[in-house]
């Protein structure tokens, strides 16, 4: 009956179409019948050997031999268990899952009552795969597990209902956990906890209720905890096929960026953006896994890093039998390795690099985190960069210079050599400033450093001091290449510059010293050739000179009396004087100019000619003209608080009266001493007027507005314009004292004052003379209808004590004349 059943052709076609390995063994003796083609790729035995082996032969592990060895009736049951079969071919265990089915022969039909079956289909399906696909997800969980406790941020999960899924390591430090709630799962003990943690726990508490109410919202918070930390909390959402599914938080300690940028509370967003770039590497250090900022970092481009070298991709800046060693004692004493490396065909990194080991202590994977160096050494490189280098020309800058002409310094003195240090400046350099713009002069300065350049040897050097100044180092030169160099320097500049169409011409001043003849030391060389420069500017500008010992003779007296002039005033040095104004149609003091003097106790009495422009040049004469103007208004109220008011006219200066609020300054001082403006007159250059002449004319028309009187000083011996006398409100003009000295013999200066008071009666503008001094001028300007005179005929400059008995000695002998003149007709 068995053959019967092995020769039926349907039960063959089922078990040949089969993927799985069948066979079909006699209940009975438990010998296989019949075995398919996939159970003999499965054994790696043809079927036709299979045919009478004994079912026990199947067997690869001992269970599964006390299986076959059971009652027929127990194994007939049926069974479905996992085991693993022997392939003789390939001489492996394969894992598989079998089954075990009993059933009756196709032509006998089922068995009689009480005897056992009459077959056993034995089937086995190879889980090969299946286990491999296993173990690779569980590498990869492991490895995740690794990267998430090797992160240094905190890291937790949770569902939309605020229920744990998973935290790292790192919140356990950060958040400070205890090992009670570490080995129970309690979520809302760990959640009260870590509310507890903050200082603000209501803040934090209505945070995280945001965030479970709006489970898209991503955020950003921090938050001080009591332990001292300030841990960033930032927050987004865990999509699952775009729907959310939880929340992700990482939580950073930053209590050492918050406590060196006190307040930037975007500190850690700003960082957000610059990612480390991770990759982890197998016990081979051979790349496993990179991130997206490690790929863009590495190359960027399609190539495959995984499988790679660290080491290939990564240059230590030495070779590897000497770098690997160093590494494995770091890892072995430290855990990690840190230091900078060099991307092969890259720039610069810094990398992290820690192991990992297993619980023997092995090392299976380690774990690089790599931050782009590139921009940092770029800055340093631009910081050294600027430390000697000036950034608009290129060339050396005075830290440079000092370091060449140093070492030259020390190089000469051994060989006994000279050399010239040259001082240039560019002569009227502001106006193109002015004019044109700083960014055009700018552009201006490179095209004089280039020409200049073009002067030199490469021994020599070329360095911008600042501004429009270039200091030049001639190596190993005398006075003869110093000359040659200086005037080469004059006729490059005399060359007319062109830029944007516009052509323009630059002069230039040099001073030269001589080493070591005008000193050994930078600074005196510098400082002479300096001085050398401005002596040329005061003779004319436009050449070199050569530094001579006389020079700072005199710019040590010029410092000296500016340090002096400066503590004048606090010292009561200075002081206002005033001289008289003689009215010719009365004959009587009709006004007073205030002038200043100044007698220093060391200097003695310093002429104003001598100090005056002084203190225009550096500035002082605010200062200076402030402290008379309040003297001459107090002196003006004095005589009009005694019944017989005098006007006072003070001089301006050009740069006083651009100073900001001069107008309301002077409205300020009327107002203060109740002095009324037309008492009040201000004596201006011709030179003023004709500096910015819109903004000067709104000046004077406020001051005209005001009540004060306005004059013209000096009137003739400027650019004097009758455009100027017709448009502006002067009430009086100066006739300067050059031209009074020539009355009455010198026809010139008769003709030049007989104009000057022409025009002033056709224009109603009164008319006075200076410098006054003996009968026949006074006479002369008289007929001429000069209208005041002042000088040393009336008086000289006197200080105030002295005025005053003059001006009352005057009043009182004029009262007698007028009382002669009353008593007889009484």
């Amino acid at each position: 009956m068995t053959s019967l059943h092995l020769a039926d052709s349907t039960l063959r076609a089922i078990a040949d179409g089969l993927h799985q390995a069948v066979w079909l063994i006699d209940a009975g003796t438990l010998r296989v019948l019949y075995a398919n083609e996939a159970a003999a790729r499965l054994v790696g035995t043809s079927a036709q050997a299979m045919v009478g082996m004994a079912a026990q032969q199947l067997a690869a592990a001992p269970q599964d031999q006390f299986f076959w060895e059971q009652p027929p009736e127990e194994i007939a049951a049926g069974i479905h268990s996992c085991t693993t079969v022997w392939n003789a071919h390939r001489g492996v265990h394969i894992p598989v899952e079998r089954w075990v089915h009993a059933i009756a022969g196709p032509a006998a039909g089922a068995a009689a009552p009480g005897e056992g079956p009459a077959l056993l289909v034995l089937s086995m399906l190879d889980r090969s795969e299946s286990e491999a696909s296993t173990r690779e997800l569980e590498t990869l969980l492991s490895e995740l597990r690794a990267t998430l406790d090797s992160a240094a941020d905190g890291i937790l999960t949770c569902d939309l209902r605020g229920g744990i899924r998973a935290f790292n390591h790192r919140l356990v430090q950060i958040w400070q956990l205890p090992d009670a709630l570490l080995t129970r799962r309690d979520d809302a003990a760990i959640q009260a906890h870590m509310e507890a943690q903050v200082l603000e726990p209501e803040l934090y508490r209505q945070r995280i209720a945001t965030l479970r109410r709006e489970p898209l919202l991503e955020a950003t918070d921090v938050f001080q905890l009591r332990s001292g930390l300030i841990v960033e909390q930032r927050c987004v959402p865990q999509l699952v096929h775009g729907r959310p599914a939880g929340r992700v938080f990482t939580f950073r300690d930053i209590s050492s960026q918050a406590h060196a940028q006190a307040g930037l509370k975007l500190a850690a967003q700003v960082f957000e953006s610059s990612l480390d770039a991770i990759f982890i590497a197998d016990e081979g250090r051979c790349i496993a896994r990179i991130n997206a900022s490690c790929r863009q970092l590495l190359d960027g481009g399609p190539a495959p890093i995984a499988g790679r070298r660290v080491l290939g991709l990564l240059d230590f800046g030495m070779p590897e039998q000497v770098f690997l060693p160093q590494l494995e004692q770091a890892w072995n004493t430290q855990g990690f390795w840190a230091g900078e490396a060099m991307l092969r065909g890259g720039g610069p990194v810094q990398l992290s690099w820690v192991v990992l080991r297993d619980e023997r202590g092995l090392a299976t994977q380690s774990i690089g985190f790599m931050r782009d160096l590139a921009p940092q050494h770029a800055a340093q490189r631009r910081i050294e960069e600027l430390a000697f280098t000036d950034t608009l020309t290129g060339l050396p800058n005075r830290v440079q210079f000092a370091l060449r002409v140093g070492g030259a310094i020390d190089s000469a003195s051994q060989r006994n050599a000279e050399f010239a240090l040259l001082f240039l400046d560019l002569d009227r350099f502001k106006i193109v400033n002015d004019s044109l713009g700083h960014p055009f002069g700018d552009r201006v300065l490179k095209l004089v450093a280039q020409r200049l350049q073009d002067c030199l040897r490469q021994s020599d050097m070329l360095c911008r001091a600042g501004g429009d100044e270039f200091v030049i180092y001639l190596h190993d030169a005398g006075r003869p290449v110093a000359e040659a160099v200086a005037r080469r320097m004059l006729e490059n500049m005399m060359r007319p510059f062109s830029l944007d169409e516009m052509g323009f011409s630059i002069q230039c001043s040099i001073g030269v010293s001589l080493y070591p003849h005008d000193g050994v030391a930078l600074d005196d060389l510098i400082k002479h050739a300096d001085t050398a420069m401005y002596r040329v500017k005061e003779r004319g500008r436009g050449s070199y000179g050569f530094y001579q010992a006389d020079m700072n003779v005199n710019l040590l007296s010029r410092i000296k009396m500016e340090h002096a002039m400066r503590l004048a005033l606090s010292g009561q040095h200075m002081a206002a004087h005033y001289q008289p104004q003689v009215s010719f149609a009365s004959g009587q003091i009709a006004g007073l100019e205030a002038l200043l003097r100044w007698h220093d106790p060391v200097l003695g009495q310093v002429a104003p000619a001598t100090f005056i422009p002084l203190a225009e040049e550096c500035g002082h004469i605010v200062a200076l003209g402030a402290w008379v103007m309040e003297q001459a208004i107090r002196e003006a109220a004095h005589w009009q608080a005694s019944g017989a008011p005098l006007q006072v006219s003070v001089n301006v200066s050009a740069l006083e009266f651009r100073q900001p609020g001069f107008v309301e300054r002077i409205a300020q001082l009327l107002a203060q001493y109740g002095l009324p403006p037309h008492l009040l007159e201000l004596e201006l250059t011709e030179s003023v007027l004709l500096q910015d002449a819109q903004e000067m004319e709104q000046l004077l028309r406020a001051l005209a507005c005001l009540g004060v009187g306005l004059s013209i000083d000096d009137f003739g011996t400027g650019y004097s314009s009758l455009a100027y006398l017709r448009k502006l409100p002067i009430r009086r003009l100066k006739i300067d004292k050059s031209f009074v000295d020539g009355l009455p013999g010198q026809e010139r200066d008769a003709a030049i004052v007989r104009a000057i008071v022409s025009m002033g009666r056709a224009l109603g503008i009164e008319v006075v003379a200076e410098g006054v001094e003996t009968p026949e001028q006074r006479d002369a300007l008289q007929a001429m209808g000069c209208d005041f005179y002042q000088g040393y005929l009336c008086a000289r400059a006197l200080p105030v004590h002295e005025l005053r008995a003059l001006v009352m000695q005057e009043r009182s002998l004029q009262q007698k004349v007028s009382a002669s003149a009353t008593g007889p007709s009484s």
